[in-house]
């Protein structure tokens, strides 16, 4: 996709995502609250609806919807006038974050992306929910918070936009969003316009407070990955400046290993480019802010009724799109009704219940299967032990929040808001050192997916949240002591530009992610054929218990894959065993081990056999033995080589499609 067709698709995503808000802002009255309610609202009514019917993988939507939102965009463009502040906002964290995936566009094998991109995967083809797994078919994809793939397939059918190019499209319209309630809600608690931007600015090109210390404690630059993952592993002496030294002293006592607890602002989830549920955690969030926000300068009593509704409604979202931060968001919420309760407005809790009634029931079809499955009962809260603390780490990460929250009660003009505000992050910051979330991880992994999940979604929060209204105050030392705590962290901004322009960029521009392997006009070729085929299972030799390149080729030719990642199946279906079974299957089937290799592929429905690189040791040997088992059901597709001593290519199952 060339530079001129991603602005062109940015502008029908625009234009369709304006007509969305205006046709929403008819009933909400807030156009900034409709720019994001409406999206998380259409996408929560689809999801419901295709738990009953699937409406297959193209919705031929998009001429009627940019049709009817080209006309709004007119009729109302003095709407848009007076929101100008708002649509550039959204403009500012879509470019953005477009800008680095078109710098950064592969979706490879680093972190969660495979497994992202298999979920949107999953839903994309459009089937009654819950769909099949792609990565273990026939086996339903019920196990995980997924609401945040769903809409990025959802986007992609609507656009009539793979795989791959939703992936980057859906988490450049999320950050959008996210950028579009930070900003908004910052304004609304802070009319100093430069304050709205200060803070939107911490959060998008900042870290967190590891941002400042990290840089003062080491003797050379350190990239922002291993910032957020600086809380817990040893760095030699030599790298450590006098600062870094003093406290690896007082955090890492000598015999003991310590816990890792890595942070992931949302500034490094943007640049990741991982389109894990984290970053629907901060829309949810953000949102959240901007309700509360307009909530305390709203005096309609019915536009309070709405957006007390869709603050309720946050809850079951949240559960949905990433359940970590259910706990975080029970607290913010509930908090805030607590708060409103003690200023006399009892009856909100009647709008309350009508909003977060109806996102739970438009969540139930999903919930339902969703908390039955092992996982969801696998994790609880515990207490953390005392050797395992890190109250030093801890106050590293979060001394600005803690800085805004000693100032807050010098904020005499919001004095009730602010209160509220800061007594609920002080019980989120200290919960979240005196408790964490059990896991399938363990030892120095105990907390390891606590405070990632975590501490970044509580840093912003509470710099949005508290650092807003304390820019607002007329109180000099708050207000600018407020500044200083917000921007003493963006220090890492250096660390951020410095990756940016110091680091190789082979992908540039290429834009659906692949090219880190499509870069081999052989494999392009292969892809590119699978891609014109039907439906099948694909297989693909050297799969493993880590992060491989298995399976990538026909994911990215959106096929299935008889046993995905084992790693990651094992975790969502509680050590399942026949997945280490197929994959000792695979393998077997690939050594030229199997006794009877037809037999096993007509039974389990095998479509695709790739035949790769990997595959041609000691000169090939295993090919035409192979092929002489299968060539009476499988015809061979021949894309390099001479089909002995070398062989690049797939073989297709050639009688009529395996049924499903």
């Amino acid at each position: 996709m060339t530079l001129l067709s991603l602005l062109i698709t940015f502008g029908i995503i625009w234009l369709n995502l304006t007509g969305l808000s205006l046709l929403a802002n008819y009933a909400i009255k807030d156009y900034a609250v409709s720019r994001i309610g409406a999206p998380l609202l259409l996408c929560l009514v689809f999801f419901f609806i295709e738990h009953f019917y699937g409406l297959g993988p193209q919705l031929w939507l998009l001429p009627f919807s940019a049709a009817i939102s080209g006309w709004l965009v007119w009729k109302e463009r003095r709407m848009l006038r007076q929101n100008i502040e708002v649509e550039a906002s959204f403009a500012a964290g879509f470019l953005y974050c477009m800008v680095w995936r078109y710098s950064f566009p592969d979706i490879d094998l680093d972190g969660e992306k495979i497994p992202d991109l298999v979920f949107i995967n999953n839903y994309i083809v459009g089937t009654k929910l819950p769909p099949i797994d792609r990565w273990l078919p026939p086996f339903k994809m019920d196990f995980y918070y997924s609401f945040q793939h769903y809409s990025g397939a959802l986007l992609g059918r609507w656009f009539q936009l793979g795989p791959t190019f939703s992936y980057q499209f859906a988490f450049c319209v999320i950050a959008g969003l996210i950028t579009t309630a930070i900003y908004t809600a910052s304004r609304r608690f802070c009319p100093w316009k430069p304050g709205a931007w200060i803070i939107l600015g911490a959060l998008l090109f900042g870290g967190c407070g590891l941002g400042l210390e990290a840089n003062l404690s080491m003797n050379h630059y350190i990239q922002p990955a291993e910032i957020c993952r600086y809380l817990g592993l040893h760095r030699p002496a030599q790298e450590r400046t006098a600062v870094g030294r003093y406290l690896d002293s007082k955090m890492y006592p000598s015999g003991k290993d310590p816990q890792e607890l890595p942070v992931t602002p949302l500034s490094f989830l943007v640049a990741l480019g991982e389109y894990h549920p984290p970053i629907a955690g901060f829309l949810v969030l953000s949102f959240s802010a901007l309700l509360i926000a307009s909530l305390e300068i709203e005096g309609n009593p019915t536009r309070r009724t709405i957006l007390v509704a869709l603050l309720a409604a946050t809850l079951p979202i949240s559960l949905i799109s990433n359940s970590w931060d259910f706990p975080l968001q029970v607290v913010l919420v509930g908090g805030w009704f607590a708060y409103r309760f003690l200023k006399g407005e009892w009856p909100l809790w009647k709008a309350g219940l009508i909003g977060g009634g109806i996102a739970t029931i438009l969540s139930y079809p999903f919930l339902v299967g969703f908390m039955q499955q092992a996982l969801a009962h696998s994790t609880e809260i515990r207490h953390v032990r005392s050797g395992d603390h890190s109250w030093i780490g801890w106050f590293l990460v979060f001394w600005p929040v803690l800085g805004l929250i000693v100032l807050a009660p010098l904020n005499k003009e919001r004095r009730a808001l602010v209160l509220y505000l800061a007594s609920v992050w002080l019980i989120l910051t200290v919960g979240t050192e005196e408790f964490y979330m059990h896991d399938v991880n363990g030892g120095t992994w105990e907390r390891y997916n606590s405070t990632l999940k975590w501490w970044g979604w509580i840093y912003a929060g509470g710099v949005l949240l508290i650092g807003g209204p304390n820019l607002a105050s007329k109180n000099r030392f708050c207000r600018f002591g407020s500044l200083l705590l917000i921007l003493l962290p963006c220090a890492e901004v250096y660390n951020y530009a410095r990756f940016f322009y110091g680091t190789n960029k082979p992908s540039l521009g290429q834009i659906d992610g692949t090219y880190w392997i499509t870069a081999d006009v052989n494999y392009r070729s292969i892809i590119n054929s699978l891609k014109a085929r039907p439906d099948g299972i694909c297989i693909d030799s050297g799969n493993q218990l880590s992060n491989t390149d298995s399976t990538v080729m026909g994911l990215f030719a959106n096929k299935q894959a008889l046993v995905g990642w084992p790693i990651q199946e094992t975790i969502w279906r509680d050590q399942q065993t026949d997945i280490v079974e197929r994959l000792k299957q695979v393998e077997s089937f690939y050594m030229g081990k199997m006794d009877d290799p037809l037999a096993w592929l007509l039974a389990n429905k095998i479509r695709y056999v790739l035949w790769l690189q990997k595959d041609n040791g000691d000169q090939n040997s295993r090919f035409l033995p192979l092929r002489h088992k299968i060539e009476s059901r499988y015809i061979w597709h021949r894309f390099y080589g001479n089909d002995s001593d070398w062989s690049l290519g797939y073989w297709e199952y050639k009688d009529d499609p395996v049924s499903r």
